[in-house]
């Protein structure tokens, strides 16, 4: 609760900043653009390894998977972490959806990579970050050891890491929009879980914790 909380309020001072037009804030972000632009057109290697990686944030690769995973979940009668999965995947995105048409950021200029539509919270951060974050919710449980959960905490993380700085890199975003994504997400995840844990649990008949 004392996380969900935090997030919450930094993301929702966040954008009151980016719709206000915070001059600090944005000056960061286009220093950062700019710099990010030379760096991509000065290192073709980079530029190609930030597009690999770019893609795989995408919904249509992370879609799919996650219907393979709810679907193997169910198999294996998991059904619980099927909901969350298929809930956090459809909800956390529509709801983006919804802030990005209230906020109407516009996006960097020199993009080095096909984007449309307005800019905060970046999509492929959020969609990277919910796939992240549920996947070590639903699967660390089911490790046995501590050190197999912190890997797949620690690799689940750095990917999501990894979308978000591609998408800066690339200058389709602004770094606000990448770390606004991250705030989102968490925010949003955590919630979802909570309240479906909550739901589930009272419709069963365990006690509510």
């Amino acid at each position: 609760m004392i996380l969900l909380g935090c997030t919450g309020a930094a993301f929702a001072l966040l954008a009151l900043a980016v719709a206000g037009g915070f001059g600090p804030l944005l000056s960061f972000d286009a220093w950062v653009s700019e710099w990010a632009h030379t760096v991509a057109l000065a290192h073709p290697l980079w530029r190609a390894i930030m597009s690999a990686i770019t893609v795989t944030g995408s919904l249509s690769v992370l879609g799919p998977l996650a219907v393979l995973g709810c679907v193997i979940l169910l198999v294996t009668g998991r059904w619980r972490q099927a909901v969350l999965v298929a809930v956090a995947l459809t909800v956390v995105p529509s709801v983006r959806l919804i802030v990005l048409a209230l906020i109407a950021r516009p996006r960097p200029l020199d993009q080095l990579a096909p984007a449309s539509s307005w800019s905060f919270p970046s999509g492929h951060s959020t969609a990277s970050a919910t796939a992240a974050l549920v996947l070590v919710l639903v699967c660390g449980p089911m490790l046995r050891g501590r050190r197999a959960r912190v890997a797949l905490a620690v690799l689940a993380g750095a990917w999501a890491v990894a979308v978000g700085v591609s998408r800066v890199a690339l200058v389709v975003h602004w770094p606000s929009d990448v770390v606004g994504a991250w705030l989102f997400t968490v925010t949003m995840v955590c919630g979802l879980d909570l309240a479906l844990r909550r739901l589930l649990d009272a419709r069963s008949g365990a006690p509510v914790g």
